[in-house]
């Protein structure tokens, strides 16, 4: 029975990942924070909870101890979105976002790496379309997700020697807890600025909101993200990118096949009040 660790299990995507991995046949250690996600992951056949806070280093030290000497595969999956314009973000809101998003990938990997080498295993990284495509009011968050594209790509070729495969997934809105509750985390968001910078930015705050409705009518049931990392762990060839919907594969088109200027000048009006 194969086995795979899978952070940020407890809910949105990790949490389809976990159920379809779990009804596959694998062996889900599933890195959860909170002790009733813990508890609800428990009474999954095939799922064993692991306590982790992808961001505090006992817990990470201690995945050694937690997993067995073989593993299969790891989906980086836990992270976190922080809004607003970057002029706007403290220095705690960015350390927060590269934390979570970034450092902690990075930690994560390198104390289950041994394990994955003994295994000729599988690593997968969630990242997001915002990798591949910046917007306003987000640029921290995908500012984490272009690092973890560079550093799934380094990876990839690093670890080519002992044929580990690594996989980006890059999901666009997804019907998860992140994206129902993005109006409170957005107007929260807001409210945490000063008066100046919700005065300068007023107008792209406004249009950036106004596009969240249309956002999320379009987000995709995560277990459609889940089918694709199952894919990356399974098919005898793995993508390196994964696109989970229409639409974010033709933003990725598009923008890909548009001088950056235009590119630059559709955005700033696409999210921008009038």
């Amino acid at each position: 029975m194969p086995s795979v660790l899978v952070t940020g299990a407890g809910r949105g995507i990790g949490l389809a990942t976990t159920r379809r991995l779990a009804t596959a046949g694998w062996t889900v250690y599933a890195g959860a924070r909170s002790a009733a996600q813990r508890a609800e992951l428990a009474d999954i056949e095939n799922v064993v909870p692991v306590e982790l806070d992808v961001t505090a280093e006992t817990d990470v030290a201690a995945l050694a101890d937690r997993l067995p000497d073989h593993l299969d595969g790891l989906v980086n999956n836990a992270g976190i979105a922080v809004h607003g314009p970057i002029e706007a973000l403290s220095r705690a809101d960015v350390a927060r976002q590269l934390d979570v998003n970034v450092a902690a990938q990075v930690a994560v990997t390198q104390a289950v790496l041994p394990a994955i080498r003994a295994a000729r295993g599988r690593i997968v990284f969630v990242s997001s379309v915002s990798g591949r495509v910046a917007t306003p009011g987000t640029g921290i968050y995908c500012a984490s997700k272009y690092a973890v594209e560079g550093l799934a790509d380094a990876l990839r070729i690093e670890l080519r020697p002992w044929r580990i495969g690594v996989s980006l997934v890059e999901p666009g809105p997804t019907r998860t807890d992140m994206w129902t509750g993005v109006f409170d985390d957005f107007d929260a968001a807001t409210a945490a600025m000063s008066e100046e910078h919700r005065s300068l930015y007023r107008r792209q705050i406004s249009g950036m909101r106004r596009l969240l409705p249309a956002m999320q009518r379009s987000a995709v049931d995560p277990d459609v993200v889940a089918t694709r990392i199952e894919h990356a762990l399974t098919a005898r060839r793995p993508r390196r990118r994964y696109l989970c919907d229409t639409a974010s594969r033709a933003q990725v088109v598009a923008t890909g096949l548009t001088p950056q200027a235009v590119t630059d000048r559709v955005i700033s009006l696409a999210t921008r009040s009038r």
